[in-house]
C-alpha cells in the first residue's frame, strides 16, 4: 500500500514538473558580451539568427553552413561559450 501511495506522489511531481520544463531557456553555444539581461540576449540571439540565416541563404547544411553563421554571429559581436 505504501508502495502505491509513493508511485502516486511520484507520478503528480512528475505531471506537474512537466509543463514547467517548457519555460526553460534553451542553450545556447554563443553569448553575447554586452547584454547583461538573460532574456534580452536570448531574444536578440533570435533576430540575429534570423539575420544570418538570411544572409548566408540556404547553403547545404554541414561545416561550410556551420562556418558561415559562426563568421555571421562574430560580427555581430557574439563570442563562442567554453
Amino acid at each position: 500500500m505504501r508502495a502505491q501511495s509513493l508511485l502516486a506522489g511520484l507520478c503528480l511531481g512528475l505531471i506537474c514538473l512537466g509543463p514547467l520544463c517548457g519555460c526553460l531557456p534553451k542553450s545556447k553555444s554563443w553569448a553575447h558580451p554586452r547584454i547583461a539581461d538573460p532574456r534580452k540576449e536570448d531574444k536578440q540571439f533570435l533576430t540575429d539568427t534570423e539575420f544570418c540565416q538570411g544572409k548566408v541563404g540556404q547553403q547545404q547544411d554541414g561545416k561550410g553552413h556551420d562556418e558561415a553563421m559562426a563568421e555571421c554571429y562574430r560580427r555581430l559581436g557574439w563570442q563562442p561559450r567554453d
